[in-house]
C-alpha cells in the first residue's frame, strides 16, 4: 500500500518532483524494448524473431497449447500470435490441429525442426541474459521476480 508520503515522491506521476528515471515502468518499458530489439539482432540470421522465439520457448514449456493460450502467454494479441503461428507452419516450426474436445480451437505444437531451432536459438540468446545479469545474485533475480509479479498482481487486482 502507498502511504501518503510515498505520493509525493519523485516515482508517483502526480508528484511535482516526479521523474521518468525514478518510474519503474520506465525501466520496464526500456528494458523489454532494448531487449526485444537484441534478441531480434541476434535471431535475425536464424529466421527467427523476438516474437517467434517466444512462441517456441511458450510451447516447449507448456507443450500443446490452443492459439488464445499462446497469446496469453506471450502478451499479444490473438490476431497477431494467429499469424506468426501460420508462418512458422509455414516454415516447418510448429504444426496445428483442430482441438478433440473442441473443433473451433485450434492448438499448436512445436515440430522436430521448431525443437531443433530452438535448441540453437537458446545457445545464442543465453549470452545475452548471462550479459544481462553478469553482476546479479541469484537471489537478486529472485527478489526481481518477486517484486514484478507482484505489481501485474496488483494491476489485475484494479
Amino acid at each position: 500500500m502507498v502511504d501518503k508520503d510515498e505520493l509525493s515522491s519523485s516515482f508517483f506521476p502526480l508528484a511535482d518532483e516526479f521523474r521518468s528515471r525514478d518510474f519503474p515502468f520506465y525501466w520496464v518499458a526500456r528494458l523489454n524494448a532494448k531487449y526485444s530489439a537484441d534478441v531480434d539482432t541476434l535471431l535475425k540470421p536464424l529466421g527467427l524473431s523476438s516474437s517467434k522465439w517466444r512462441i517456441l520457448m511458450i510451447l516447449h514449456e507448456h507443450g500443446r497449447l490452443s492459439m488464445s493460450d499462446i497469446s496469453v502467454h506471450a502478451v499479444a494479441k490473438l490476431s497477431t500470435i494467429t499469424k506468426i503461428v501460420y508462418r512458422m507452419q509455414e516454415s516447418g516450426l510448429l504444426k496445428t490441429e483442430a482441438s478433440p474436445q473442441d473443433g473451433r480451437v485450434t492448438e499448436v505444437e512445436l515440430t522436430e525442426a521448431g525443437e531443433a531451432k530452438l535448441d540453437i536459438a537458446r545457445q545464442v540468446t543465453s549470452r545475452l541474459v548471462e550479459k544481462a545479469f553478469a553482476d546479479f545474485s541469484k537471489q537478486d533475480i529472485v527478489y526481481i521476480n518477486q517484486c514484478l509479479s507482484r505489481m501485474f498482481h496488483n494491476l489485475n487486482a484494479l
